[in-house]
Parts: structure tokens; sequence; C-alpha cells
């Protein structure tokens, strides 16, 4: 009996469903990677089989950098550990996991698999008090050349100083208002839109450096390094915001004078506010973090 086309392809279907049905469903589709119940996080600073947990011997004896020395003893096939609690070294499973080149040296958060007495690495990064440090001195995501909330503080108070002092100097009134608008700009450009800065603000720059410090020196990770310091980054940014909340009422009343001596005589206190804010704020905190970075080993560090 011939068997027309539409019987033959119900005939098929059948086939397939029935060998679909006696499959285990555990073989149908392969497991890859690591069940996410097997992930596990893991804390301390990622260092290399040779040196482990110090690299003084023999660092000191070439005058290299911790950092230096870990890539050496890499480079003579050592091989990166994890060393935790001062003490306590764990080999990494994977020696070619993503960012373990980028962060050798560092304190880190690894995230992966014990396997036997080894960790097999799917994630590697900053920890939580170092993250925080970045965003105030090296990296933030909408900040001028997503750079840290510090440095776009001290850029945008250098222009600031620039036109404060151009207002203080200036003798007529439309010159002095000129100048002591594009410092309120500066300062806040949400008042003053349109000036001569970067567009983000001390303000903006300031508060975002402060709030992300503080979080640092409350973080998983915060070191003796960051505490010491805590209050006198925290005071000085703290003195910064005050200030230029100051001078941009300061630089409102300058641009609604309407008589030039007395338009020059705020333009004066608002050049020695700018300067304040500059010079007695920005710098201090400035100096003080670079500091932190360096006892936290993270100059040069991954932005």
């Amino acid at each position: 009996m011939r068997v027309g086309p539409s019987v033959k392809r119900v005939l098929v279907w059948a086939a397939l469903y029935s060998c679909a049905s006696l499959t285990p469903a555990g073989a149908q589709q392969p497991v890859t990677g690591t069940p996410a119940a097997a992930q596990q996080t893991f804390t301390g600073t990622l260092s290399d089989s040779a040196c482990a947990a110090s690299h003084r011997a023999k660092a000191s004896a070439g005058a290299k950098t911790d950092r230096e020395c870990l890539f050496e003893c890499i480079n003579g096939l050592a091989k990166y550990v994890l060393v935790v609690e001062g003490s306590q070294v764990i080999p990494i499973a994977n020696q070619d996991a993503m960012g373990l080149p980028l962060y050798a040296g560092r304190p880190v958060k690894l995230t992966g698999e014990r396997r036997g007495d080894a960790i097999f690495v799917t994630k590697v990064e900053a920890i939580p008090a170092h993250l925080h440090l970045g965003h105030v001195m090296t990296n933030w995501r909408d900040t001028p050349g997503t750079r840290g909330f510090l440095p776009v503080a001290v850029d945008e108070a250098r222009v600031a100083v620039l036109h404060a002092d151009l207002a203080a100097k200036a003798t007529g009134l439309d010159e002095i208002q000129l100048h002591s608008g594009h410092v309120l700009h500066v300062l806040d450009p949400t008042i003053e839109p349109k000036g001569p800065g970067a567009g983000y603000g001390v303000k903006r720059a300031a508060t975002g450096a402060l709030q992300h410090f503080e979080l640092a020196a409350k973080a998983e990770g915060a070191t003796d390094g960051i505490t010491t310091h805590a209050s006198d980054v925290s005071s000085s940014l703290s003195d910064v915001l005050r200030w230029t909340d100051q001078a941009i009422v300061a630089a409102k009343s300058v641009r609604a004078a309407t008589d030039p001596g007395e338009a020059a005589r705020l333009a004066a206190d608002l050049s020695a506010l700018v300067k304040r804010i500059s010079e007695d704020g920005l710098k201090p905190a400035q100096t003080l973090m670079v500091l932190i970075l360096k006892t936290e080993g993270l100059q040069g560090a991954p932005r």
C-alpha cells in the first residue's frame, strides 16, 4: 500500500517523540559552567606562589614594588595565588582567569568555586573599600573623562579661581558680572548653565568625593591607612562644600549689584572664598588621598 506524504510526516514526528521520551532528562542538555550554588567569594591579596604572603626579601633586594616583584615571579613560572588573613595561601586553579594581571599585588574579592585546595576563579574585582577610593580619585561613570570626583573638583576650582581673580581685577560693572557669572557656572552649572567650565561643577564633584570617601572608610576591607585619615579628608571636603555654598551666594550678589564699587567689593570677597575652596579645601584633601592610594598600593591601579 502506498503511503501519502502527509502520513509520512506524522510517522516521522511520532518516531522523534518516542525517542525523546526514552532519553533521560539530564541527558537532554549538557550542563556547563559552575552552578550558582557552588559559587563563593574569597577576599585576600593577589600574590604569587614564590613570594606568597611577603615580597619583602626579593622586592627590597632589587628596589622593586610588590607588584613588580610579583610579575617577575610570574615570568619565572610562579603561579598566581590568593593570600588570605595574612598567611593562608590558596592556589588559583585557572591561571588564565580574566583580571588576574590587572589586580596583581592588590587586595581583591574573588568569585569562584573551591576545587580541592584551589579556587576556580570566575570573577576578579577590587574590594569594596578600594572601589570607592577609585571613585574618589580615578573613575566615575558620568564625570568629564570618566575621571574621579576629586580631580574633577580640583580642575573646576582652578577655572573658578581664574575667573574670580579676573572679576576682582575688573573695573567695569559688566566685566565684573561677566566673570562672576563664569565663577557661578563652574561652582554649580545647574544655576548658571553657560560658562567656561566642564559643566560638572565643584559642588557636584566635591559632593561625590565626600560621599564615596565616607563609603570607603566604612566598607569591607577598610584598612588603618584609610581610617587614619578619614576625619581629615571628610573635614576638608565638608569645608569645600560649605565654602562653595557661600561662594555661590557671593556670586549671585555680584550679579545683582547695580553699583560698580559695590560689585568690586563683592567680587573681592568672592575671589577670597574661591581661593579658599582650592587652597585650603581641595588641595589638602587631594594630598591625603594620594597618600592613601600609595599606602594601599593603588597608585596606577586599573580605572
